[in-house]
Formats: structure tokens, sequence, C-alpha cells
């Protein structure tokens, strides 16, 4: 009993180890950028409210050292650290299924569906090439297509 119990796990685990490395996906290329930006949570409000102000509800400066590029999506991730964590997973928690609004520098960027608690401060915004020469003036957008994985 105990060997078959044993043979299917070992099966099972040799399964998925073979499935995983055998995608093509590719790895994002990683560019690095080493900058500071000042990035704010707030309450998402909907285009019909054109007088509500957002209340805000996390503002950092946070140090990004990295952008990821996905060339199958042709989109860049900004990931960051907040560095109130106590304070983010209360945010992430209480606004769970909801929308919030993710701002750079003081530009709206992202509005994602919460949906877990995060407790480890960790926060990305998916950005279209045209938006990160605003972000980051320094990055040529050029170089993301001339790197290979």
């Amino acid at each position: 009993m105990r060997k078959t119990v044993f043979s299917i796990i070992l099966a099972n685990i040799v399964g998925i180890f073979v499935i995983a490395c055998s995608t093509d996906a590719k790895k994002p290329i990683s560019i690095s950028v080493d900058e500071n930006v000042v990035v704010a949570l707030s309450n998402y409000v909907d285009g019909d409210s054109v007088n509500a102000t957002p209340a805000c509800l996390l503002e950092d400066t946070v140090r990004i050292s990295e952008l990821l590029y996905h060339s199958e999506e042709d989109e860049i991730t900004v990931p960051f650290k907040f560095s109130d964590t106590t304070k983010y997973a209360e945010i992430t928690e209480r606004n769970l299924e909801k929308r919030i609004a993710i701002s750079i520098n003081g530009r709206v960027v992202s509005t994602p569906v919460v949906k877990m608690r995060i407790e480890n401060g960790a926060c990305s915004a998916t950005l279209p090439k045209s938006q990160i020469l605003d972000i980051f003036p320094k990055v040529r957008v050029e170089d993301f297509n001339s790197i290979k994985n």
C-alpha cells in the first residue's frame, strides 16, 4: 500500500516537473532603472462621478529597480514594494473584490480589482510602452525590442 501511494505521488511530481519545464513561455526581459517615484493608492471613482475626489489610502516614495518587458503582450510591468506593509495589507483586505487606483507621480496608471490581502507590500502596474516614457524618461523603449531572452 505504501509503495503504491509513494509511486502515485512520485509520478505526479515528475509529471508536474515535465510540464513546467517544457513550456515555451518566454521570461520577461528585465531593464534596470533605479529611480524613485511617488506611488499612491486611492479609492477607485467611476467615470460617472465627475465631482468625486478619491480618498488617498496610501502614498509612498518607492524605489523602482527594474522594469519587466513581456514581449508577447507588448506590455511593461513596474514592480515595487510599499514600505508600510501593515497598512498595505489592511487596505488590500478592506478592498477585496473592489477596484483601487494606482498612481505613479500623480498620474493614475492602473485600476485593478483587489483579489487578496497582500502582506508583504508587493505591488505592480502593467503599462503600455507609451506611459513608460512619461514616468521613466531615461528609458529607451527601443531597447526592449533589441534584447533577446
